[in-house]
């Protein structure tokens, strides 16, 4: 069982606390993205949690409620992110759910899993579409649906959850290392297009294997992913959190167009 939720935000120095911010996170079910909502909130920020699986409702809204004993707003939002205007709806699904007229954090943290590719035979294109849509067009639809909510005499930040996959050749992962690093690339453009007329930063997260309860990991393959870390383990969700909360703080302003290691120093072999 997780540990009840601690409220840091009057604790932080006033470059770190999210207090007074409000937040969306997609992918917010569960693992890493049920972390970040969790920490976010726990420095002071609202939270807008979506979720795609009505099998997680139960989930999420113990999630939610746990976020308001705190004293935050908290919302949960299920919607497909493979739609076109997943942009549109969950945006203004969290405006009016948290209560506020303003966004100033997004975290795209929602994903479809890797396929491997099955011996030369590669994927069905629908699944290959179906990657595409989620992993790289939702993204961009909801910054294109967010900015004009930001608030531009604060600060803003985008938080894009990506892969070592995007920067390794790891056999298997070819659909899915190409999604994500189309997501590094849109980072980079997005921080020079946004920084003056949104105030708005844009960075990444490269994440390397992390243990989460929807990812068990074998014995063998664990202790192979061990030995190619610095700290001979594996990350777990609160090393990604933490990363995420700093970048969307006050404190993290001269970082933008960046990719930060959440890997644990990783050595990536080609």
């Amino acid at each position: 069982m997780d540990p009840p939720l601690q409220d840091l935000s009057s604790s932080l120095p006033p470059t770190l606390t999210l207090a007074n911010r409000n937040a969306i996170v997609t992918g917010a079910s569960r693992g890493i993205g049920t972390r970040i909502a969790t920490f976010l909130a726990s420095r002071g920020a609202n939270v807008a949690m979506t979720y795609t699986n009505p099998t997680s409702t139960p989930a999420v809204e113990e999630l939610a409620n746990q976020i308001r004993a705190l004293g935050r707003e908290a919302c949960i939002i299920r919607y497909d992110l493979e739609l076109p205007d997943c942009g549109d709806v969950i945006v203004k699904e969290a405006l009016s759910g948290l209560g506020v007229e303003k966004i100033h954090i997004l975290v795209n943290n929602a994903a479809l899993p890797a396929m491997a590719w099955a011996d030369g035979d590669g994927w069905d294109p629908e699944y290959f579409d179906r990657v595409m849509r989620v992993n790289v067009r939702a993204p961009a639809m909801l910054v294109k649906a967010i900015v004009p909510h930001f608030d531009l005499s604060g600060v803003n930040r985008i938080v894009n959850i990506c892969s070592i996959n995007s920067r390794a050749n790891f056999p298997g992962y070819s659909l899915y290392s190409a999604s994500k690093a189309g997501v590094d690339s849109l980072t980079r453009t997005w921080a020079k297009e946004l920084a003056i007329k949104y105030h708005c930063t844009v960075n990444s997260v490269l994440v390397g294997p992390t243990a989460t309860p929807d990812a068990p990991v074998s014995e063998s393959r664990r202790g192979a992913m061990n030995m190619a870390t610095a700290e001979k383990r594996l990350g777990n969700m609160e090393d990604v959190a933490e990363i995420v909360a700093w970048i969307a703080s006050e404190g993290s302003r001269w970082v933008n167009g960046d990719t930060i290691g959440a890997n644990g120093g990783i050595v990536i072999q080609s």
